[in-house]
């Protein structure tokens, strides 16, 4: 099978990296940025740090900092009238998830000159984003190496997701001081995700052996990592998870994501569940379902999660596997279930028939209509095994406990 791999964000990574900010915001010619954030990392001494490292390189600043807990249409294309208005030249994210995919869309809409919604899809644009440089303050989305950004249209209540070639972020930054703003607690939501972008693209059936090597040593490095970057100040745990998450979207985004993240999305556009929660409660179900049909993964995959296999049959492993995420959510304060407010019980055969598109539908998915569905009817996913109707429906089910 051919495949084809591309990453061309440039990734400084270290501590002290943020002071570089301004040089690469000229290296990139930009003489007039958007520094988009939320509020709450705004009023934080690195983001006061970035800001001045840019004045100093001569670079004038608009801020937006009202980012919330999702990527909003309505923010994206207001905000990117305001920078064609003002003629700004560049966007500069430092947040989380929600902040750097807002940040890309308003990079996007802001060359395109049309709202998000008709942005969404795989390559809906004609024309590069504007040079963005990314400043994750979680370790979790991995938007900083990534073409994608996924936006919450309010209207119609959809989760949808956008991108391609034209949208890379120009430069990421990956220093561990902005992982110091985050209660510990808080910062075991984006690392989950970054696992869950990890274990699906090893899962993927377009996945390469480019994509599993970073996929298999980024499920390692975060599951290593992970209890004392939540647990203790380790500074070195902290910058491990800033790079296993990096290395899990370079690989998800060649080899795509898979089942988590198609059966979160309308848990996500229709009752509201924030994203880490839907694609962390779903993962040990993903692992121990996609597993089943890659036995050459399965070895590799527990060796990871330093899970014991010496005497154990394959279906031991993969049960071992799963547990061993359930053990690591234990230990950081993270669910293993939905609670009925989060995914009503009457309303799991709905959900599961709205996955259906998959995440890689983008506009599409808002003329799906679900009752076109049957038991049978397989959710569009890249992963190697295909998942049916019925069996996201017994997975939902078991989420509930």
């Amino acid at each position: 099978m051919i495949s084809n791999f591309y990453m061309p964000t440039r990734i400084v990574a270290g501590q002290g990296s943020l002071a570089t900010i301004g040089r690469l915001a000229r290296d990139l010619k930009m003489s007039h940025v958007l520094v988009v954030s939320d509020p709450v990392i705004s009023n934080q001494d690195f983001h006061a740090a970035a800001l001045a490292s840019l004045a100093e390189a001569g670079i004038e600043i608009a801020r937006f900092d009202e980012c919330g807990i999702d990527a909003r249409c309505s923010h994206i294309d207001a905000e990117g009238r305001r920078v064609r208005q003002e003629r700004i030249d560049g966007v500069v994210c430092i947040g989380g998830g929600s902040v750097m995919c807002t940040g890309k869309g308003i990079a996007i809409v802001a060359t395109n000159d049309k709202p998000m919604a008709e942005c969404t899809g795989v390559g809906k644009f004609d024309k590069k984003a504007l040079p963005m440089i990314m400043v994750p303050t979680t370790a979790g989305s991995g938007s900083e190496v990534s073409q994608w950004t996924i936006v919450k249209d309010e209207e119609r209540h959809l989760k949808l997701l956008g991108g391609g070639p034209l949208s890379f972020p120009d430069a990421a930054i990956l220093d561990p001081v902005t992982l110091r703003s985050l209660p510990m607690r808080v910062a075991a939501l984006p690392a989950v995700d970054a696992l869950t972008h990890a274990a699906e693209a090893y899962f993927s059936a377009i996945g390469s052996p480019i994509t599993d090597a970073l996929a298999i040593h980024a499920v390692g490095l975060q599951y290593g990592s992970l209890r004392a970057s939540i647990n203790t100040d380790d500074e070195t745990a902290r910058e491990a998870n800033l790079v296993a998450s990096c290395m899990a979207n370079i690989a998800c985004g060649n080899a795509r994501l898979g089942h988590g993240h198609a059966l979160s999305l309308p848990l996500e556009g229709h009752l509201d569940l924030p994203h880490p929660y839907g694609v962390g409660v779903l993962l040990p179900h993903v692992v121990a379902f996609n597993l089943a049909v890659l036995p050459d993964k399965v070895k590799p995959f527990a060796e990871a999660l330093k899970v014991e296999t010496q005497g154990l049959t394959r279906a031991g492993i993969i049960e071992g596997c799963a547990e061993a995420i359930r053990d690591l959510y234990r230990d950081i304060g993270f669910p293993e279930r939905f609670t009925p407010e989060q995914l009503p019980g009457a309303r799991v055969r709905e959900m599961a028939e709205r996955a259906v598109p998959g995440l890689y539908a983008g506009i599409a998915a808002r003329d799906f209509d679900p009752k076109s569905t049957n038991d049978h009817t397989v959710i569009a996913c890249p992963s190697a095994r295909k998942m049916t109707v019925r069996q996201a429906e017994e997975i939902f089910e078991r989420c509930l406990g």
